[in-house]
């Protein structure tokens, strides 16, 4: 499989699954589900009142809210936008965070979007399904995740 609409590749998916343990088609149906598989997206968050609470970038749709986490390995938007490939990785980083500090299972995919508090989860399961079904498009019975 490969995905010509961007300068990235099933290789990519891969290797950073390889890398931070993690399955490389969940990593696909993340980048499916985040950006429509373009890597130069950027989505800005705002609260109720329209104040810009974070930035999403790229690829994986890295949220802002890492960087201070990030930043001692040099990793800034600019970098975020300019290799879809290395965005691919940092979004298998951040989704390995979540499984080592919340366990291998559903709960912890959703968390990659809407974070851990008990005031997201609706959004937390909306966005569950949307991977799920983004799995199914992949290859539906291969893949499935501890229920939570």
């Amino acid at each position: 499989m490969a995905i010509t609409s961007l300068n990235v590749s099933a290789f990519c998916f891969d290797e950073a699954g390889l890398y931070y343990h993690v399955n490389p088609k969940l990593l696909t149906a993340i980048a499916k589900v985040e950006s429509d598989y373009q890597s130069n997206v950027i989505n800005i968050n705002k609260n109720s009142q329209g104040k810009t609470i974070s930035t999403d970038y790229g690829l994986m749709q890295i949220n802002s809210t890492w960087f201070s986490r990030l930043a001692q390995f040099g990793i800034n938007k600019d970098n975020l936008l300019s290799d879809a490939c290395y965005n691919v990785h940092i979004g298998a980083w951040v989704l390995s965070q979540n499984f080592s500090t919340h366990g291998y299972n559903w709960n912890s995919v959703g968390a990659y979007n809407a974070g851990f508090s008990a005031k997201t989860l609706t959004r937390r399961l909306t966005y569950i399904r949307k991977i799920k079904a983004a799995l199914a498009t992949l290859n539906p019975s291969t893949y499935s995740l501890p229920e939570t």
